[in-house]
């Protein structure tokens, strides 16, 4: 049977995975309706096919396939992004067994709700990168429902996708001023894992919450100031417009 993807690709990013250049597959589409996405504009996009997905450009999969070929000369791997790129695993499945057989790693950028589906991506060996999303602290059930849209099981699967084994992690957390506090506490929950921990500069004016979107984004110092209180980790940086990702420990 015929598979389509619904999405959108950028052939060439240095900033998705720090120290590579990669392809970024964004697959439209996602489980959570975070109170502060930055990336739901972005892949809006007109063309539609549901159930299936809920939004974007529907092409045949191996359109998406030519085009990781085409990158291929200038890559070293492909990331796999949205939306939730999980949230459609036959597809991802499919494009990620490709992009191996291209002889190129595989990332993926993730809310961690379908940790089984990352298990068994691992087992297969699909999967060379975790870029996990941690919203606030998993121990904070409640406030990880709310800024995730009403998903009652939200930390408990962010717990469960950060003690996955045999791939490499990074974890990441979008701060906005209104959640700068969580920091700590995020990062004791991620405390003598072998990980690296980034903080990246959240931009209100693309939030979906009016709220938020009042907010002015913190400054490259006040993320560094954040960063530089987590000693208790053995790797973290920042990630910021103005500078782009530094380590500060």
């Amino acid at each position: 049977m015929k598979q389509v993807f619904s999405g959108i690709m950028i052939p060439v990013s240095t900033i998705d995975w720090y120290g590579r250049s990669v392809s970024v597959v964004f697959f439209n589409g996602c489980n959570f309706d975070c109170i502060y996405c930055s990336n739901k504009n972005f892949i809006d996009i007109s063309n539609r096919l549901e159930p299936l997905f809920k939004k974007g450009n529907v092409v045949d999969i191996e359109e998406i396939e030519n085009q990781i070929i085409d990158a291929k000369t200038f890559i070293s791997a492909v990331v796999f992004s949205g939306g939730e790129p999980t949230a459609h695993p036959r597809e991802l499945e499919r494009l990620a067994r490709f992009t191996k057989e291209q002889g190129l790693l595989v990332g993926i950028e993730t809310n961690g709700y379908y940790t089984e589906r990352l298990e068994g991506l691992i087992k297969k060996k699909l999967i060379d990168k975790i870029f996990l999303d941690v919203k606030t602290s998993p121990r904070d059930t409640q406030k990880y429902r709310k800024i995730t849209g009403g998903i009652v099981d939200a930390a408990e699967k962010a717990l469960c996708t950060l003690n996955l084994k045999d791939v490499d992690l990074e974890v990441r957390t979008t701060v906005f001023p209104s959640f700068a506090a969580d920091i700590a506490e995020i990062a004791k929950s991620i405390a003598g894992r072998n990980c690296t921990y980034v903080l990246q500069q959240g931009i209100p004016e693309y939030a979906p919450d009016e709220n938020i979107r009042k907010e002015k984004p913190l400054t490259r110092d006040e993320l560094a100031v954040l960063a530089g209180n987590l000693t208790f980790l053995k790797d973290v940086r920042i990630r910021t417009r103005e500078k782009g990702e530094e380590r500060i420990i």
